[in-house]
């Protein structure tokens, strides 16, 4: 009775080992990310091409917290794909540049070769859009200014008010300060808020300008218009898969896998995409199989 007890648990024990490692022995990849819905259907649409278009299998991690988080996930090989990485971000805060190019080109030249040779990961080309700050307004003001860029702020500037988050307003190279000095203008009343209220408080005009998200779904909801960042002030913040270079080695098909997706989503189509998760309450995974098939990068 005891021998057959132990067998017993022995077979638990196995059983619970092989579901905690995905069920495999290999050929299958995990895909990390970031609890957003932008990061989240990023995910599901790189577990679906690369199941799509390939023998190997992806697994998601989610719910990972700031980048430092998905960094040490991807050192530990925790995870061996990073759903979306930015530009900017892993500039400042992986590499721990203060000071670099704001040129979109020179920025992301300068993320991929310094993760390739601190961390040994690949930075992909960009999905085709960038989640960066964007100063935003009604239509109603933007018709009224005739404002396309920030520039075209600067005759109104005084008889405006600015929502932004607080931290913005104190941070010393591209805080507020530094942005007067850049542009030469500033605004005739700031309001520090919270970023998730910035949106509403522009709809409700309680604010006239408010300093927002690119892709957030809220641009889309409230009907707000982006102003172009014409002096290039704010870093580019493009957003590209990251993977490491020992798994693309053992799987050398993910490479190509993956590059069905550079230069695929826009600005205006992630926003989109964003609002189905956020306002139409569409699930990620949902949306994401949606978008390939729309463009051919999965079959039914």
């Amino acid at each position: 009775m005891i021998k057959s007890n132990w067998m017993k648990a022995l077979i638990v024990a196995g059983i619970s080992l092989l579901l905690a490692t995905g069920c495999s022995s290999g050929n299958v990849v995990k895909i990390g990310h970031q609890p957003t819905s932008e990061q989240t259907i990023l995910a599901h649409m790189l577990k679906q091409v690369i199941e799509g278009n390939s023998d190997l299998k992806a697994d998601l991690v989610g719910g990972l917290g700031a980048t430092p988080v998905v960094l040490k996930a991807m050192e530990n090989n925790d995870i061996q794909i990073s759903a979306v990485r930015y530009v900017g971000t892993d500039i400042t805060s992986s590499l721990g540049l203060e000071e670099f190019s704001k040129d979109p080109q020179e920025a992301f030249d300068l993320v991929k070769n310094g993760v390739a040779e601190k961390f040994d990961q690949l930075w992909f080309p960009s999905y085709g859009f960038e989640n960066t700050y964007v100063f935003t307004v009604r239509k109603e003001l933007a018709d009224k200014y005739n404002l396309h860029t920030i520039s075209d702020l600067a005759s109104h500037s005084k008889e405006l008010s600015l929502g932004t988050d607080s931290s913005w307003l104190e941070r010393p190279n591209d805080g507020y300060q530094s942005f007067i000095k850049e542009y030469g203008f500033q605004f005739g009343k700031t309001t520090p808020m919270d970023i998730g209220l910035v949106y509403k408080a522009v709809d409700t005009k309680e604010v006239d300008i408010v300093l927002a998200y690119s892709t957030d779904s809220r641009l889309k909801e409230y009907n707000l218009v982006t102003l172009e960042d014409d002096k290039h002030f704010f870093p580019p913040y493009g957003a590209s898969p990251v993977v490491r270079n020992d798994t693309l080695k053992q799987y050398p098909q993910l490479e190509e896998v993956i590059n069905k997706l550079v230069g695929k989503i826009d600005t205006q189509t992630m926003t989109a995409l964003n609002y189905q998760a956020d306002i139409e309450k569409k699930d990620p995974a949902a949306i994401a199989r949606e978008f390939l098939l729309e463009h051919g990068l999965i079959q039914k």
